[in-house]
């Protein structure tokens, strides 16, 4: 087994070495449309299909001189939310909701009117926030007789709020919803790709995954990064464990056949 100079699979990564596919490429090109016109954006998916990751390509390289980014993240509460987009918008939080709704609305009105740093609000796990808080972020993005946006609002949410937004009371945001992007899993040939661009990134350029391990891999996997990650990062620990010099398909079976006992 090979020294790696960092974990392969670990989550600290810049966005340039993030990689690069052809889902992503789509999802940045209409993140960017998103934000430009200060519109809705929605992006779906399996949980650990990678949602978070290609947003935070986008926005981590987006000018600090001109945007503002506050990302807010598994607020299942409604008033968590807002109280952390308030802190995120440097604003004291008002004590009651409604009147917190009507300060931050009445804020990114005065910093439209003003030409401030253009609020790019990203909300993770949307899915998880009432209609009421849907309806309410929704509502943020009125302004001057509803023909301007105040903010960019990007929703990451799981498959089940596509769903939800076609149901009584979510209409007219499911209307404004113009950038939808549902981002699925990697192909065989993409896992075999994301592998090796992540065993590089840590200093190992051989093949250190046999061809059919891969393709295990991605069979066990169903393509999701985050479930590649965690099989990789076992192989190995079992790989050094064992002083292989290179993960088989074998492996990867005892390690499906542990976490099933597990």
């Amino acid at each position: 087994m090979p020294d790696a100079t960092k974990l392969p699979f670990g989550k600290a990564m810049t966005a340039d070495e993030i990689f690069n596919y052809g889902q992503l490429d789509e999802l940045k090109y209409l993140l960017k449309l998103a934000i430009n016109e200060r519109s809705i954006g929605l992006v779906s998916g399996q949980s650990g299909v990678g949602k978070t990751v290609g947003v935070h390509t986008v926005v981590s390289k987006l000018p600090t001189n001109k945007y503002s980014v506050v990302y807010l993240g598994r607020d299942q509460n409604g008033s968590n939310l807002i109280r952390h987009l308030a802190k995120g918008l440097g604003l004291p939080p008002a004590r009651y909701r409604p009147h917190a709704w009507m300060q931050i609305a009445q804020h990114l009105s005065d910093n439209l009117i003003e030409q401030g740093k253009i609020p790019v609000v990203v909300v993770d796990e949307a899915h998880l926030l009432d209609d009421t808080t849907l309806e309410d972020l929704r509502l943020l993005t009125n302004a001057d007789f509803d023909r301007a946006s105040p903010l960019a609002l990007i929703l990451l949410g799981q498959l089940p709020l596509r769903t939800r937004l076609k149901a009584p009371g979510l209409e007219a945001l499911s209307q404004r919803l113009r950038f939808r992007y549902a981002l699925e899993g990697f192909t065989e040939e993409e896992t075999a790709a994301y592998i090796k661009h992540h065993l590089c990134l840590a200093g190992i350029c051989e093949d250190l995954f046999t061809q059919e391990a891969v393709k295990l891999i991605f069979l066990a996997s169903a393509g999701l990064p985050r479930e590649i990650n965690t099989l990789c990062t076992l192989a190995m620990l079992k790989a050094q464990t064992a002083s292989l010099s290179s993960i088989d398909a074998q492996l990867i079976r005892q390690i499906l056949d542990q976490r099933e006992l597990n």
